[in-house]
């Protein structure tokens, strides 16, 4: 199992690497894909990996981001958010971009953007009914997901 989620991380790394920066029509700015990014899907803030189903679940929508971005003719949660670099407290903003990708199918990316500096991508997940979680079927195996 270890093998598998190592070259779906691979993969998604070489794919990642690969966008560089994506026009976003409705921020009216570029976001860039950096590092910070990637690293963010496999880990928490606080440096602590993130669960298997996570990674795996977060990894496989990654696919879709640049669609959503490019696509995407809403913005459906800006935040104020404080963040310390380099010992300094700076303030930034974080935009929820949701876009449908497929019908019953939609995506939200996190965008980024801290002080003058670029928007950077910060995430990627399934978009869903955040307020109440799903209920699960009762006859589903455990672990498996239909997200993306």
């Amino acid at each position: 199992m270890k093998k598998n989620i190592q070259k779906l991380i691979e993969e998604q790394r070489a794919f990642y690497k690969s966008i560089v920066s994506v026009s976003c029509p409705i921020l009216e700015e570029t976001v860039f894909f950096t590092s910070e990014g990637f690293n963010h899907l496999l880990y928490k803030s606080n440096r602590q990996p993130r669960k298997f189903s996570e990674r795996y679940m977060k990894l496989m929508c990654l696919k879709h981001a640049p669609e959503v971005l490019k696509k995407c003719t809403n913005v459906s949660d800006t935040r104020q958010v404080k963040k310390t670099i380099k010992g300094k407290s700076k303030l930034g903003v974080r935009h929820e971009i949701v876009c449908e990708i497929k019908k019953g199918t939609e995506i939200r990316v996190i965008v980024e953007k801290i002080g003058t500096g670029k928007a950077k991508f910060l995430s990627v997940m399934p978009h869903n009914n955040r307020s109440k979680p799903p209920k699960k079927p009762k006859n589903t195996r455990k672990g498996r997901s239909s997200v993306c």
